[in-house]
């Protein structure tokens, strides 16, 4: 047995109690013989976890047994994991082709904003969010749907999702996009407090973009306070600032 100094021997499939402790409140533990000595590793750390464990997981993990009471059984077991952000926008997409509204909402929060670039202003609010979704779905009628061609998890609060309009399995052209779901925890349950979409462009201009960037590039450079002005103004308007004055005209003369 001098062997047994330079290792450890352990029983991870039985638990063993100490004999000079009380057998009716035993907890199950790991035996270790390590240096010619007794070890016990206890694998619940408090007793009185038990209960909300069971409360909180009606599907049992693991069980383990006390050996000294055959009868027994002690059942820690691991706390259910809340929803990933991929999971709540398959859930999302889902309900939204079914049009179930009750459950669209259900995943929303109470502020949360949605932004589709081919509108100029943003919903606000569930309720506004709603109602326009709504619209939305009577629009596309029984048979077209959307199709979900793949979600990326960008980081721990967003997700991009690709996809395209589908009539009965066939896909519509021009109808790819993309939506970017923005997420929040409220109240200890992960919600979605932003979307921003971005659809195809059914026009290709092609080269002509090219030429009118170019030629908005040179406008804002020749007049670059009545330019900065504009742009100012336009943002404040996007964020619901309507109070903002500027007191240039739009050759940048002040007034």
């Amino acid at each position: 047995m001098s062997s047994l100094s330079q290792s450890q021997i352990s029983f991870p499939l039985e638990t063993r109690t100490s004999s000079n402790k009380n057998t009716t409140k035993t907890r199950p533990c790991i035996t270790r013989l390590y240096n010619k000595k007794t070890h016990f590793i206890n694998l619940v750390s408090k007793h009185t976890l038990l209960p909300n464990l069971r409360k909180n997981c009606p599907i049992e993990k693991w069980k383990a047994r006390d050996s000294d009471i055959e009868s027994s059984e002690v059942s820690p077991e691991f706390l259910p994991s809340s929803p990933s952000q991929v999971h709540i926008v398959h859930e999302f997409y889902e309900a939204f082709n079914k049009k179930d509204t009750e459950t669209l909402k259900q995943l929303l929060s109470p502020v949360c904003v949605y932004q589709d670039l081919l509108f100029y202003s943003a919903y606000e609010g569930q309720e506004s969010i709603i109602h326009f979704w709504q619209s939305v779905m009577d629009a596309m009628g029984p048979n077209i749907h959307v199709f979900v061609e793949d979600v990326k998890e960008t980081n721990h609060v967003m997700v991009t999702v690709f996809m395209h309009l589908v009539w009965k399995d066939k896909k519509l052209p021009f109808t790819s996009g993309c939506r970017f779901f923005t997420f929040e925890e409220v109240e200890g349950k992960l919600l979605i407090s932003k979307i921003t979409g971005m659809e195809e462009f059914p026009l290709k201009p092609g080269e002509l973009v090219l030429k009118l960037l170019k030629g908005i590039g040179n406008i804002l450079d020749n007049y670059p306070l009545a330019a900065g002005a504009m742009l100012d103004s336009h943002a404040s308007q996007q964020d619901g600032r309507s109070d903002t004055h500027f007191d240039f005209d739009f050759f940048g003369r002040k007034h």
